[in-house]
């Protein structure tokens, strides 16, 4: 009764790594030291599990993992991606590792302009959220009808001041 209770937090198991196929080419991109390296292949080729094998390389050969940058193109995939170096950096005594940076590409570039705005002493940039995109897209959209200097078919007259065409033309200008 009235005890002290004490926790102690401890690194989830990491999950089994599959071993990485012996291909050449993998092996020549894992040992790739000598700059930039341009990595293409399908859906499947092995891009990720190399690309792991390699930072886990840089690691084992001694480079701060927080000086290794992965970017990636998806919040997912870069979620996914950060699971899968921490789990196969994971030292098995249990110890902290730091761990590599994995981002995006749009929060990598962010990033850089907050930490630019910040070393000139201006206010942070602020990230429009999705409706603040849609009324900015509606509202040039409209400017550009009103002032004659956009052209759109007729078929997209009646579709034109709908949220929903507004969402569209958000979702191409991401890509």
């Amino acid at each position: 009764m009235g005890g002290v209770q004490a926790y102690r937090l401890v690194r989830r198991p990491a999950e089994a790594v599959p071993e990485r196929l012996e291909d050449p080419l993998q092996g020549h991109v894992v040992g790739h030291t000598d700059g930039p390296l341009l990595v293409v292949g399908g859906p499947g080729t092995g891009k990720t599990g190399t690309l792991v094998e390699a930072v886990a390389a840089r690691v084992d050969e001694g480079t701060d993992p927080e000086r290794i940058l992965v970017l990636t193109f998806g919040r997912r995939s870069a979620t996914s991606l950060r699971e899968r170096i921490e789990a196969r950096v994971a030292s098995g005594d249990g110890r902290v590792v730091h761990e590599p940076l994995v981002r995006t590409f749009p929060a990598y570039a962010f990033g850089l302009l907050r930490r630019a705005a910040a070393e000139r002493g201006e206010p942070s940039p602020r990230l429009l959220t999705g409706p603040e995109q849609e009324f900015r897209v509606r509202e040039t959209l409209q400017g550009s009808i009103e002032t004659g200097r956009a052209h759109w078919p007729d078929a997209l007259s009646r579709a034109f001041p709908t949220r929903a065409f507004a969402g569209e033309i958000r979702a191409v200008l991401e890509e």
